[in-house]
């Protein structure tokens, strides 16, 4: 290496902000951490939830510098690789200060690898490939878009194309449950198609004393963890389970969330425990205090409440939707239902403690052997070490 390719290296080391659009650098097979730029243009839910884990990459030599909203930012615990456009609600203006913000970060980090979140991160995907940059990039739906629509509707077969063809533009498509993977293969969509189940860290000791307690020894608490909308499947749960208490005194609904796209708090039912929205750090002092996880969703990629839940050792029980079926495993785990009211109800009124009690062991073996951070990072990385080495 000359010794002004030996600057610009020590440069970009040091500062990558500083390293030109035209200097010319191949620090592939160097000992400068490679950059990974995860482009998000929304960190709300899951998807702010990700990008932690993500971060856990760093442990395995990557430097991951994140791309998403200023008002989102606060989700996520702060360092200096988070870098923010303004955004203040879905519009085309918001999309253009993306897409330039996204062009900036390009030209300042010279990336090594690009990590695009959700459908319309997908804009910024197809910029990249229009400027024939063809940086190893991978694409992560986090529950793909058709799932909001009838497949054979007008609105389900313009999503179905969209995504369907644009995500073919990534060189690795990562699905976050082996549903979203089968979903996106019978509907044909482009793509080196891959299965990297989401992932939780381990529990963190809560700072709170148990948000619940029981009077009897026979009272079954059931927990609803998530936003109030018409995805999470509230009004269902809520229905179900005003029928169910009606036979089962015992029963005891708690939910810890609350309205995020507008709307209003529905009525709650008697024995019906509003918590609001729980710090990250004591989240699990609600998972430990249930007798059940229930997950009433009406579509789904591999939402976190599941794993969870499971690392607390709580049994889940969620709708037969979005293949959530496949994450845990009836009457060992936690269980599935058809998602209707009555079903619902007849699930929750069958809730037994001292059986959900003798399902928690398998429940917290199911976390370490599928839902830990260690599988998460080495599967994950794995795959972007295979993408480095090719563009070699």
């Amino acid at each position: 290496m000359g010794n002004e390719q030996a600057k610009l290296q020590l440069e970009r080391q040091n500062n990558p902000g500083a390293i030109r659009v035209g200097d010319s650098l191949d620090i592939r097979g160097s000992n400068v951490s490679p950059i990974i730029l995860s482009v998000c243009e929304t960190a709300l839910g899951g998807v702010g939830r990700y990008q932690e884990s993500l971060r856990a990459l760093t442990s395995t030599g990557n430097r991951l510098v994140i791309l998403l909203p200023d008002r989102d930012a606060k989700i996520l615990e702060q360092s200096d690789d988070l870098r923010t456009f303004r955004r203040d609600g879905r519009s085309v203006s918001a999309l253009i200060r993306l897409l330039r913000a996204f062009l900036k970060q390009r030209r300042q980090l010279r990336p090594d690898l690009y990590l695009f979140n959700s459908t319309f991160s997908l804009l910024p995907l197809l910029i990249l490939r229009g400027l024939r940059d063809q940086t190893p990039t991978i694409y992560c739906a986090h529950c793909w878009a058709i799932s909001n629509f009838p497949e054979t509707s007008v609105k389900g077969r313009i999503v179905r194309l969209i995504e369907g063809q644009l995500c073919g533009l990534a060189d690795l498509v990562v699905n976050v449950s082996k549903g979203d993977t089968a979903l996106a293969q019978r509907l044909g969509y482009r793509g080196h198609l891959v299965t990297v189940e989401n992932a939780v860290p381990e529990r963190s000791e809560p700072t709170i004393p148990p948000p619940f307690l029981r009077e009897t020894e026979d009272e079954v608490h059931v927990l609803f963890v998530g936003r109030f909308d018409r995805q999470k499947g509230l009004d269902i749960l809520l229905a179900a389970f005003e029928r169910a208490r009606a036979a089962a005194p015992d029963l005891r609904l708690h939910l810890v969330g609350d309205v995020v796209r507008g709307g209003t708090i529905p009525q709650l039912p008697f024995d019906v425990i509003h918590h609001g929205w729980s710090d990250a750090n004591d989240i699990d002092a609600y998972y430990a205090a249930a007798d059940a996880l229930v997950v009433p969703s009406r579509w789904e990629g591999l939402p976190l409440i599941i794993p969870e839940a499971l690392r607390n050792g709580t049994p889940v029980f969620v709708a037969n939707k979005s293949d959530m079926g496949a994450l845990v495993t009836s009457g060992v785990t936690g269980g599935v239902f058809e998602l209707d009211e009555i079903a619902l109800s007849d699930c929750l009124r069958s809730l037994n403690r001292a059986n959900l009690q003798a399902m928690r062991p398998a429940a917290r073996e199911s976390y370490e052997n599928r839902y830990s951070m260690g599988r998460f990072v080495s599967e994950m990385s794995g795959h972007i070490n295979r993408l480095l080495a090719g563009s070699k």
